[in-house]
């Protein structure tokens, strides 16, 4: 056993070395050469604490995944060589790769329209016909949305509680957000007649590799590394939470009952857990039973989501329509982790400046497509001014922009 582990950690360290050499653009024909072994032998876990320790060094995300992508072509047919599991016995993971085999199709039937597209004799009027067929099936794609949805709130923070090693998370949703912004652009620029074929082609081929990356990356090297480590409760779990969400593509599958025991892991650190709902709670300036004031929490035209003074979310509303979506996965989860890279700086400094006092509050806006949101953020203290966690409040304010003058009576 202590001769496997070795080889495995041996492995893991030169394939990290590896790497660092692409990132620093040495000559990959040597570094093949140099280290082979590690190359020929590679196994999905390798790969996964591979990235774990990468992403845990000073290398910016953008070199990261440029030296990721140089060594997975490196490592590709090692890596297909391996038994993958058999996902269908997982209702969960067989979904995400009934999606993947969707999207597949999809990607498929878009490659004779991109061949069209380029060719030298075709008519003006023709290639925006092709054009706007192309347009049509990208946006169609915006429907996989749903896919990442569920890995990034369902999937990765279970698989966190199992996987020490789970840096390649992060890494995953910096990719699709990539594949987000391909998307976007490459609708925008052809629904405004943009010909400029060698940026939509750029665009296209950077969309095309990225969804195929990803779905290389789920089905022999995430997908097999979890596939034992999750207990089949806690599979059936995210089952039920993913037909919240829905699907990509395919008929959601027929729900086995599942178990109503479930795992709280707040439950475990509270000695008194109110469930009752006719139970009264004493708001200091009045009595709520129980369900009214989740019943009061959840119709707030508002997302609210609370984290703890330790970092780990602690509660989240459900209000008719939420902005930002979040399942029941996240609770006890540090809130670093429930972001993506490119933002996760932001509120690192943003928590570490409501603990040191600098700050009560901060906002921030953003446009996402008609809607105009708002993001507060607000230190929660104690009487005695200790920081007790962070509420964020989002609210989709387009309709409040809007108000003129004055309202005084009901229509």
């Amino acid at each position: 056993m202590s001769e496997f582990i070795n080889n495995t950690e041996r492995r893991i360290n030169d394939l990290l070395q590896f790497v660092r050499g692409l990132i620093r653009k040495e000559k990959g024909s040597e570094l093949i050469r140099q280290y082979a072994d590690a190359i020929d032998q590679v196994t999905p876990y390798d790969v996964v604490v591979m990235v774990d320790r990468l992403m845990k060094e000073e290398i910016a995300i953008e070199e990261v995944k440029s030296g990721i992508n140089k060594a997975l072509n490196m490592l590709y047919k090692g890596l297909v060589s391996q038994k993958i599991p058999d996902y269908s016995l997982i209702p969960f993971l067989d979904s995400l790769v009934r999606e993947n085999n969707e999207l597949n199709e999809r990607l498929i039937e878009m490659r004779p329209l991109i061949k069209a597209f380029n060719a030298k004799d075709i008519e003006e009027e023709e290639r925006q016909e092709i054009l706007d067929e192309i347009g049509d099936r990208v946006y169609e794609l915006t429907q996989f949305e749903v896919h990442y949805v569920k890995k990034e709130n369902i999937l990765f923070p279970y698989v966190e509680k199992y996987l020490k090693d789970y840096g390649c998370l992060s890494l995953m949703w910096a990719y699709h957000d990539d594949i987000r912004k391909y998307i976007k652009e490459t609708v925008e620029i052809i629904e405004q007649g943009n010909t400029d074929l060698k940026r939509l082609n750029r665009l296209l081929g950077d969309l095309f590799f990225t969804m195929y990356a990803i779905r290389f990356r789920e089905e022999y090297i995430l997908f097999p590394v979890i596939y034992d480590l999750i207990p089949e409760k806690v599979w059936d779990e995210m089952m039920e939470q993913s037909m919240k969400e829905g699907f990509a593509f395919i008929e959601p599958p027929e729900m086995k009952t599942i178990a109503k025991e479930k795992e709280n892991h707040q439950k475990q650190e509270i000695k008194h857990v109110v469930s009752d709902p006719e139970a009264v709670l004493d708001m200091g300036t009045g009595l709520l039973k129980l369900e009214q004031a989740i019943m009061m929490l959840n119709h707030l035209p508002v997302d609210m989501t609370f984290v703890d003074e330790h970092d780990e979310v602690r509660y989240f509303s459900t209000p008719g329509h939420r902005i930002f979506p979040r399942s029941k996965a996240i609770i006890g989860r540090l809130v670093e982790n429930c972001h993506p890279p490119s933002s996760v700086h932001i509120v690192k400094e943003l928590l570490d400046a409501f603990k040191a006092g600098k700050k009560d509050k901060e906002s921030f806006w953003i446009q996402m497509g008609p809607k105009f949101i708002l993001i507060q953020y607000f230190a929660v203290r104690d009487e005695q001014g200790n920081y007790r966690g962070t509420l964020e409040v989002s609210q989709d304010i387009s309709e409040i922009r809007k108000l003129e003058g004055e309202k005084r009576l009901m229509e």
